[in-house]
Parts: C-alpha cells; structure tokens; sequence
C-alpha cells in the first residue's frame, strides 16, 4: 500500500466514525439509559409504562425484543442488555451532545503504528471479569492474548470476543493527558495462521466520551500500559 493509499484508507475510515457518532441516532445521540425490571415504571421523557416480560422490553404499544429498536417520534428507543439486565435506551437527534461534537482529534495516521502481532487463543468457554463504569463487573467472553512489540517492549493485551472479532481496551502513558484515559481497538484474527494486524492508528474513543449514558468497559491491569501509543483517535472536540 503506498502512502497516499494509506492515508485515504484512515481518512475513509474516520470519516465512517464521524457519522457513527454524529448521526441523528448516532453514539452522541443518547439521552438516557432506564434500567428496567417485570414492575411497570413511568421513565423521564417517554411516554406510558415499561417493563419486562422476561428479556423483552414491553410498552403501551409495541415489545422490543433483545437486539431490537423502535422510532417513536424521531428517537430511537433501543434494547440494551448485559448479563441478565436490560435497559431500555433513547437516542435523541437534539440532544445537546451531538450538536456539540465537531470533530475527533487524532494524531497523524502513521504506518510505522501498523504492527505485526501474535495472538494466542484463550481455552473454549474462559472468560475475563471486566469492570465497567458503573462500577459493575461483567463476565465477558476471552478470545486469547494478542502479543506485540513496542518501541523493543514485548507487550500482551486481554482481548475480549471471539478470534475473528475481538475487542481490547487499553490504556497507556497519553491517557488522561495526551488522550482520553481509555481507547478501544477492534481487531480480527484469521483461522489458518496466529499472525495478526494491529493497526494502532484505529485506535478509538469509547462512547462514554460523547455521552453520559453508557456503562463502558475500563481496561484490564494487563492493558494499562507504561508506554505511549500516540496513534488513533485522542479526544472529541466540541463546538463553542
């Protein structure tokens, strides 16, 4: 790939992000997070009752099942679940935190940050108990290690999901200066070799940045590192 190449791929791809999170129910777009339980509730800003028959999330009108969403009146009410809690979520095109997002400042994309990692598979049905930021701990699936040099420092991440898609959160010595104190970075991994991309400048912001509804996962002790990353995404910046 050359550089040209290089670059309007991460700029394609920051692009896609910006409309992740700016979109009339993008990331930014989350006004409220209601947990919910089988007793009927009245919540602030929707209308009507809401409880749960069993996973499913029931109104006046209509059921939203586990993975479902409805759009009421231009937002977007959305299932969300963790464990055996769910919650019902409302994405608002005027909430105030997506009209402030203008942009996501990141450092130079930089090919030198595109490494050569190994990953080692985790054994079938392990798990790792990530704290969120609620204060809530949640088992989640451990699809392995995935092991990379930097700067000469051999360094091994806990990356969460399964071998083709799997999630790190890591911190490291920009975090809460440089950068926001935690980024996550989404990597795949390919079944006939434990070769594996770690593409650092697709490093990004969790969605706790953009609003305060979301029960983000922090990084395990062994993401927190000593070193600097200085790739990725850093902060959002917000309009005047």
């Amino acid at each position: 790939m050359t550089q040209h190449e290089f670059d309007e791929s991460w700029q394609n791809w920051h692009a896609a992000r910006l409309r992740t999170i700016t979109g009339p129910h993008g990331l930014a777009a989350l006004v409220a997070t209601h947990w919910l339980s089988p007793e009927p509730q009245r919540l602030d800003g929707v209308d009507g009752e809401w409880y749960l028959d069993g996973a499913d999330i029931v109104g006046e009108n209509f059921t939203i099942e586990q993975g479902g969403e409805v759009l009421v009146g231009g937002r977007m009410l959305r299932h969300f679940r963790r464990d055996d809690q769910v919650a019902l979520r409302v994405l608002d095109p005027e909430a105030p935190t997506r009209a402030s997002v203008a942009d996501v400042d990141a450092y130079v994309p930089d090919p030198a940050w595109v490494l050569t990692g190994r990953f080692t598979a985790a054994a079938e049905g392990d798990t790792l108990a990530v704290e969120e930021m609620d204060g809530y701990v949640e088992n989640e699936a451990l699809a392995g290690t995935v092991t990379v040099e930097i700067d000469g420092q051999e360094v091994e991440f806990l990356a969460t999901g399964s071998r083709r898609s799997m999630q790190v959160v890591f911190s490291d010595a920009t975090s809460g200066t440089e950068a926001y104190r935690f980024r996550f970075l989404r990597l795949h991994g390919q079944p006939d070799t434990d070769e594996i991309e770690v593409d650092f400048n697709r490093a990004y912001l969790p969605p706790c940045v953009f609003a305060d509804f979301y029960v983000c996962p922090l990084p395990p002790a062994q993401n927190r590192l000593a070193i600097p990353i200085r790739a990725g995404e850093k902060n959002v910046v917000t309009r005047p």
